[in-house]
């Protein structure tokens, strides 16, 4: 009788965080024929269950309370940047720190949002419906656009891909998702300033009327902020385009007049030497020049090239580095050897065992 009540104690203990109380009772009578318990003892046996599993619980929750407080106390950034220099600290330290305002100055500013060519801007704060005429609040939100890298290889004029959702006519309150992209075109432009045609460029109808808004493309590409291009293209032809105005010597050498004209009607463009070379680079290209700057002013030498130039000056004042070396010698022939040579012997098979061969 003993062994039958431990039994059903253990089962009861094994399956008492699995099935009901009632099951577990229903499965012991069935098992070992116990009788079932009373309604009044069942509910007993019930409470003294979930207050033991309450009070592991509250002791559970007591010991991670500490640690929860801890998590909330810290700082929670709001998305994780896997990209370091997309950081919001990245030029403050190190080299990035040391950077000129004139690669600022061709650079998208923080926070500043791409050109409205995919939505309105509502007039004001408020408008109205146009079927009912009812008074609500304006959506003042962009509409997001996404640049891929195919768009920083071509001149796009601001535009992107749109994601959304289109309704479907299947019935009500259907939906899917739609991808809105521009209408790529290949062009073949030429530049005034640095007297060369650019062939199969990918525009797109956009860019094609800015470039007759600013009558022309070099107008085109010297006007247009680095915001509202979005193009690397684009801002390495800026690149090109300053460059060849601030070296006047380089430009048109043999058409004097041809350089003449140039310099007058792009002249509000020219920018110094020094800055125009700062134009168009990427994080990692400003970086790596800024490195070669501050190498030429500030060299740093290794200490094992430094300790060899003093050991090797120390040497010459002593007149230790001027012993001759006889080289016809049959020693100096045996330290010209290679070292497995030297160690091994020759191993090489002589002209008696190539014949006995």
């Amino acid at each position: 009788m003993q062994k039958k009540a431990a039994c059903a104690f253990t089962l009861r203990t094994r399956l008492v965080h699995y099935m009901d109380i009632t099951r577990l009772f229903q499965l012991g009578q069935e098992l070992l024929n116990l009788p079932l318990p009373a309604g009044g003892e069942l509910f007993a046996i019930k409470m003294s269950t979930y207050s033991v599993a309450r009070s592991v619980t509250h002791n559970f929750s007591k010991r991670l309370n500490p640690i929860a407080q801890g998590l909330k106390r810290a700082p929670k950034p709001d998305r994780i940047i896997f990209d370091r220099t997309l950081r919001p600290g990245f030029y403050k330290t190190g080299v990035a720190s040391r950077l000129p305002a004139a690669f600022f100055k061709y650079q998208i500013k923080p926070g500043e949002l791409p050109p409205n060519y995919h939505w309105l801007k509502p007039a004001g704060e408020w408008t109205l419906r146009e079927h009912t005429g009812e008074r609500v609040r304006a959506d003042t939100l962009p509409i997001p656009v996404h640049y891929p890298p195919e768009s920083q290889m071509g001149l796009w004029g601001g535009e992107g891909i749109i994601r959304g959702y289109k309704k479907s006519n299947r019935g009500r309150n259907v939906r899917f998702k739609k991808f809105w992209k521009p209408y790529l075109l290949k062009y073949t432009l030429y530049s005034e300033i640095l007297g060369r045609e650019f062939k199969a460029v990918t525009v797109t109808p956009k860019t094609l009327d800015l470039i007759d808004e600013a009558y022309g493309f070099d107008f085109y590409i010297l006007k247009t902020s680095p915001n509202e291009m979005r193009s690397l293209l684009g801002m390495k032809l800026k690149r090109h385009m300053l460059l060849a105005l601030a070296r006047q010597d380089s430009l048109y050498p043999d058409d004097q007049q041809k350089k003449a004209k140039i310099l007058k009607k792009y002249g509000k463009f020219i920018v110094p030497e020094q800055e125009a070379e700062w134009c168009g680079l990427t994080k990692s290209e400003a970086i790596e020049k800024q490195k070669r700057i501050d190498a030429v002013l500030n060299p740093i030498r290794p200490l094992q090239d430094v300790y060899t130039e003093e050991l090797v000056n120390k040497l010459r004042a002593a007149n230790l580095g001027e012993t001759e070396y006889d080289l016809d010698t049959e020693a100096a022939k045996k330290r010209s050897r290679p070292l497995f040579e030297r160690i091994f012997g020759d191993s090489s098979p002589t002209e008696d065992d190539k014949t006995k061969r």
